[in-house]
């Protein structure tokens, strides 16, 4: 939970609070992101007061769909819209030659796998991708992942 990028806590809010459901909260707000949902909205609430948390506490029915466009609303918050315009998100000429590279050898990966390629020409392109990607979030690939990689194919590096 403490590496994912949203965690979506929920919680039966026909039941009484218990320490199974306190834990919950716990781990949640260790998350990145976190969203605490009470389920059974449509239902009489039983749980109780909560801990104290900085959490946004969504009531939702999934019956009813009540509190679906609150939780929507607020994964948005969280996450804004990925298409904004060019250069929004790339601050400069390198981040966008690693993207633009990154997306050849994705293409030319899926190319040569609909034309039938040996995996080892599929993964040579792959490869080449991530490195690219690796360029921007300052990862690498390390060597022992490529040989497992390659060594299941049973192909030479």
């Amino acid at each position: 939970a403490e590496e994912a990028e949203l965690v979506i806590a929920v919680l039966d809010g026909n039941q009484a609070l218990n320490q199974e459901a306190e834990k919950i909260i716990e781990i949640a707000e260790k998350a990145k992101k976190a969203i605490l949902i009470l389920s059974k909205a449509d239902l009489p609430r039983y749980i109780g007061p909560l801990p104290e948390t900085s959490l946004p506490q969504i009531s939702l029915s999934s019956v009813t769909g009540e509190g679906i466009e609150q939780l929507e609303s607020e994964i948005t918050k969280l996450f804004p819209d990925p298409h904004l315009p060019a250069g929004e998100i790339l601050t400069n000429a390198r981040q966008a030659d690693a993207v633009k590279r990154a997306a050849e050898s994705m293409k030319s990966a899926l190319d040569e796998f609909e034309q039938g390629a040996t995996p080892d020409i599929i993964l040579t392109e792959t490869e080449s991708a991530m490195q690219a990607l690796g360029e921007l979030t300052g990862a690498s690939i390390r060597e022992d992942i490529t040989d497992l990689i390659f060594s299941r194919f049973c192909v030479g590096k």
